[in-house]
């Protein structure tokens, strides 16, 4: 490469010069760039084709269903119930216990997220709100039933 001092310029016949000339600079970085980046990409692409293949070869053995509750096509809320989930348990249900316990609480607990999903919530979300709806209307039946007939301790026989 060239000397990189700053050469003086005193008009603008001097600028276009260097202009020019770091234009040409630049074009000879970005070759050598190109060349050493297309050096290191030809070392790894046999590897990466090999790893590639593999992994289109033996992905299809151990790729779960998608309606399996555990394959990687999981809702919002699996994905949070399998993060959250054991770390609720160990931090406040177990906070002392040692590793083997979280370490088994953390995979029952992972195994217990996978059945969790938007459509489990919403199902106990609608049941839990039926619940509430059938006591209000008892308490309103319960509450409109007034009764002006002969009470049944009276002495009228």
């Amino acid at each position: 490469m060239k000397n990189n001092m700053r050469t003086r310029i005193q008009n603008s016949d001097d600028l276009r010069t260097e202009i020019l000339r770091l234009r040409t600079v630049r074009s000879e970085i970005e070759g050598e760039l190109k060349y050493e980046t297309d050096r290191i990409a030809s070392r790894f692409r046999v590897p990466l084709m090999l790893f590639s293949k593999v992994n289109d070869w033996v992905s299809p053995m151990f790729k779960p269903n998608r309606n399996e509750p555990g394959s990687l096509q999981q809702d919002w809320v699996t994905s949070i119930f399998r993060i959250g989930l054991p770390v609720v348990m160990n931090k406040f249900i177990f906070p002392r216990s040692g590793f083997l316990l979280k370490s088994v609480v953390e995979l029952l607990s992972q195994n217990t997220a996978k059945t969790v999903n938007k459509d489990v919530v919403s199902d106990l979300i609608n049941k839990f709100s039926e619940w509430i709806k059938s006591t209000k209307r008892k308490k309103k039946q319960e509450q409109g039933m007034e009764d002006y007939g002969i009470p049944p301790d009276s002495e009228t026989y």
